[in-house]
């Protein structure tokens, strides 16, 4: 498993930083109330997040579509209730 330093954070931060407004005030709320208390381990699952496109990161986050990778579910889960 990864170790996430502090230029590693930075990254993950600065890939919060979405085409879309929507996604942008969601990770901006998730950022600030629950990015510092993840672990190594949610931090690799958020940034495996990260990946997927915009359009398709909101219906997962909204709820309007599911991912084939169970391992990302609460994941998903802690973004939208924050």
């Amino acid at each position: 498993m990864m170790v996430f330093d502090d230029i590693a954070k930075r990254k993950i931060r600065f890939q919060t930083r979405r085409g879309l407004l929507e996604l942008d005030l969601i990770f901006g709320r998730f950022m600030e109330k629950e990015f510092e208390h993840l672990s190594d381990q949610e931090l690799s699952e958020f940034s495996e997040i990260l990946e997927f496109q915009d359009q398709e990161l909101l219906a997962l986050i909204n709820g309007h579509s599911a991912t084939d990778k169970k391992h990302l579910i609460l994941m998903l889960e802690k973004i939208r209730q924050a």
